[in-house]
């Protein structure tokens, strides 16, 4: 893995992403970011999938291995750390979400779900999980239990929470028609309309910056941002891009933003596998990257820092 000069040392200390639902306060502590991913496929035997710890300093080591195919993480506040796996059984195809304990023991605290697409947890420790097939955001309480949160979605993918406890999610399309839409969903589960997406967008993840504007990673490329703050209705600007395909977000307490690119490789040569940083004014810098068939990015999440009393 790759990092580029002068950033090692710039995960700092502070919050994460509203859309994370983990109110913590700023501090000296230094945070670490999570990200999901693979290793190279030499004597993994299938399970390649490993979830990557990066430190504030430039330190990279494994955090977790032995996973198929980890797509997005989330973290509760007590630092427990949530991880979807799409095929844990290889063989017959079973998705599950795995808990991470903070000293690493693993358990499978969900499954059964047709295919989780992305994770949010709440303030009081509730994981929701969108269920991009069937359309259904499930609540999964602290011990496990499932409720059906909400249904008749079309493709739930990312979801986050404000700081008042309400969860949005974009749906990636409705009916028939591909034109999507993010819905804010009180804690109770009544829904209403936040915004009705262009035709042409292929919405990803969602996140809060730290002042509470909504963030939406897009497929195309393309970061953008619903302005909850002025005194408008949700003016969405263009906030920045990625060279290929933004699929995953997290953000810190000074307003920098982090992105997963994917990459991609054409004939004509190649986009590469990293995560790139951007400033509360928008300007990008790459934050790491991985190589071409060995280390991958998929999906990112800061650690969680102790509660001020």
């Amino acid at each position: 893995m790759k990092w580029a000069p002068g950033v090692a040392r710039q995960l700092f200390s502070g919050i994460t992403c509203l859309g994370a639902a983990l109110l913590i306060c700023s501090g000296a502590w230094a945070q670490n970011l999570f990200v999901s991913g693979n290793v190279p496929p030499t004597n993994c035997h299938g399970g390649c999938g490993v979830v990557y710890k990066l430190t504030w300093d430039g330190k990279q080591s494994i955090f977790a291995s032995g996973l198929t195919d980890p797509w997005d993480v989330a973290f509760d506040r007590a630092g427990n750390l949530f991880v979807v796996d799409y095929d844990r059984d290889e063989l017959f195809g079973e998705a599950a979400v795995y808990k991470i304990t903070p000293n690493g023991v693993r358990t499978i605290f969900a499954s059964g779900v047709s295919y989780p697409s992305y994770l949010a947890v709440d303030s009081t420790g509730n994981v929701f999980v969108a269920d991009y097939d069937d359309g259904i955001i499930y609540k999964y309480k602290p011990t496990g239990s499932r409720a059906t949160f909400a249904s008749g979605l079309h493709h739930p993918v990312g979801m986050a929470f404000d700081s008042a406890g309400n969860l949005f999610v974009v749906d990636n399309s409705t009916g028939n028609i591909y034109q999507g839409s993010i819905y804010k969903y009180a804690p109770n589960g009544s829904r209403i309309t936040f915004a009705v997406l262009d035709p042409s967008d292929r919405p990803a993840d969602l996140a809060f910056d730290s002042i509470g504007n909504l963030l939406m990673a897009d497929l195309g490329g393309n970061i953008y941002k619903y302005d909850l703050v002025v005194l408008r209705r949700h003016p969405r600007t263009t906030f920045g891009s990625v060279p290929n395909s933004a699929q995953s977000l997290a953000c810190d307490s000074a307003g920098n933003l982090f992105v997963v690119d994917p990459g991609n490789v054409t004939s004509t040569g190649s986009v590469p596998n990293a995560i790139y940083k951007f400033t509360s004014q928008g300007a990008r810098s790459m934050f790491a990257s991985g190589q071409a068939g060995s280390e991958s990015f998929a999906c990112l999440a800061f650690q969680p820092i102790p509660c001020c009393e």
